[in-house]
């Protein structure tokens, strides 16, 4: 073992990478990081899907007692369909994300 100072060239070749290295870490720092934003996107979709599809069944199924006069059934059906929508729709978007 020596020890001589590194010549030109290896100085060089180490204040190159230097330079890359410091350009890289700059970059990292400069894009934002959005993937808990992702995932909280996805909870409120799916939030709004259910809430959506509970009370879209409730507001039909409120209508068709008022309208066809077959009070309380509309309410008890149009919830129990808008659950089952709302479900749907829920698994059907969580597939889609990979």
């Amino acid at each position: 073992m020596t020890d001589e100072p590194p010549d030109k060239s290896d100085q060089d070749e180490l204040n190159d990478l230097d330079k890359r290295l410091k350009a890289i870490e700059a970059r990292k720092r400069e894009t934002p990081d959005y993937s808990g934003e992702v995932g909280a996107n996805k909870g409120y979709q799916a939030l709004g899907e259910l809430i959506g599809g509970i009370l879209g069944g409730l507001g039909l199924g409120w209508l068709s007692d008022e309208y066809l006069h077959t009070r309380p059934w509309g309410i008890i059906i149009g919830g129990i369909l808008g659950m089952i929508v709302a479900v749907y729709a829920v698994v059907r978007s969580g597939r889609d994300t990979k």
